[in-house]
């Protein structure tokens, strides 16, 4: 399949890019792996991002609040 038809198909079965279908699916890791109590940073790192700040900010604009404020929710 070339990258492409790839990338039409995420578009129309999934209403996304790749990339943001990443993204999504490492939040869901996150969200996991921050109510079994893991350190923010750790999870950054386990799920790919190259700093914790970063992670951190993705977090934050997909949720509307920092992983931290999440983990202490929960």
């Amino acid at each position: 399949m070339g990258e492409r038809t790839l990338t039409r198909l995420f578009r129309t079965d999934l209403g996304m890019t790749f990339p943001q279908w990443r993204t999504q699916l490492r939040l869901y890791h996150a969200l996991r792996m921050l109510a079994e109590g893991a350190a923010v940073t750790a999870v950054a790192h386990a799920c790919g991002w190259s700093s914790t700040s970063a992670f951190i900010d993705v977090f934050r604009r997909a949720y509307g609040h920092t992983p931290g404020v999440h983990a202490r929710r929960d």
